[in-house]
């Protein structure tokens, strides 16, 4: 016998078997589900497959994204607002969770480059590079927007803690493009729990912008070619 080499009779016995390992794997695997982690690595999973499509949707895509965003993660409001290239103009496309008048009034609003990101208008508390935040006591709407708030109610709510999430507050995440052109953004609320949302679901929406502008890259490369230049 080789030295060094250990035969099926001399292996020291395991105390468990390989079945129960397997077993234990796949439960693990199953009930990793209940994990917001796990639950939002299913769902991007779910939104790459759709770049595996003979017939990619945008609006599909799009929607699924929103999706995932408010039942993996807990927010009760999201929209998206796209830059569009006939005319220069941001509008919102795309919601999950908005009634319909405040879907309604959002849909009505267009926006030039220098007017979402004026400092007079909308206070942004700068997260991170792709992130901004805006709360409801900096009063950060600008004219044309009161109908996509309750104003009655962010005027009665009271901020308790520093994660309390009230009437009025919204996050900005940037969605970049080529070169870092500003394709949209997504924006959204705090979470069901009337909360801010925490580190973790603000990295994931960055992810999820992240795979948004590869959509948007595909979408326009399929695109003709008037709808990809400005009148």
């Amino acid at each position: 016998m080789l030295a060094g080499f250990i035969g099926e009779s001399q292996r020291p016995a395991s105390k468990v078997s390989p079945d129960e390992i397997t077993r234990k794997l796949r439960l693990d695997y199953l009930y990793s589900q209940k994990d917001l982690n796990q639950k939002a690595l299913d769902g991007a999973q779910t939104l790459f497959e759709h770049f595996q499509r003979q017939d990619f949707s945008l609006d599909t895509f799009m929607n699924d994204s929103l999706n995932l965003i408010r039942r993996r993660l807990w927010i009760r409001e999201v929209t998206v607002a796209l830059l569009d290239r006939r005319d220069n103009l941001f509008r919102y496309k795309y919601q999950a969770g908005l009634r319909k008048e405040a879907w309604d009034a959002h849909k009505g609003i267009a926006y030039r480059h220098d007017e979402y990101t004026n400092p007079t208008v909308y206070k942004a508390r700068e997260i991170s590079k792709h992130t901004s935040l805006f709360l409801a006591e900096d009063n950060p709407y600008g004219k044309g927007e009161d109908a996509t708030f309750s104003r009655p109610i962010m005027l009665e709510s009271r901020r308790l803690s520093v994660d309390d999430s009230i009437e009025g507050d919204y996050f900005d995440v940037w969605i970049f493009g080529k070169d870092k052109e500003v394709l949209g953004w997504i924006e959204f609320s705090g979470t069901t729990s009337s909360k801010l949302p925490d580190t973790v679901a603000l990295k994931w929406i960055e992810l999820i912008s992240s795979i948004m502008s590869v959509a948007l890259i595909i979408h326009e490369s399929k695109a003709p070619s008037w709808s990809r230049t400005p009148p």
